[in-house]
């Protein structure tokens, strides 16, 4: 499963959407917060993460990501 955390909806469905074309398993995320959720329920192959979002910005998430024992191994693009 890869992640894709994305707040504009249309880069958002493009980016699932060609994912899942090529053969990936992918989930799209609006914010930083869904993103948290998401992790809870299941910890992905990688992570799609836009620099900006609102609330918690993707680089204050991926220095939370990579602090962290349990997701620290898991693989990150920032877009």
């Amino acid at each position: 499963m890869i992640f894709c955390v994305e707040d504009d909806n249309n880069i958002r469905d493009l980016l699932v959407y060609t994912l899942e074309t090529t053969g990936f398993h992918a989930r799209g995320l609006e914010d930083s917060q869904e993103l948290w959720k998401a992790l809870a329920e299941e910890e992905p192959e990688l992570i799609l993460l836009d620099i900006m979002l609102p609330g918690m910005s993707g680089i204050d998430a991926l220095k939370l990501l990579k602090n962290s024992k349990k997701y620290k191994e898991i693989p990150i693009i920032i877009l």
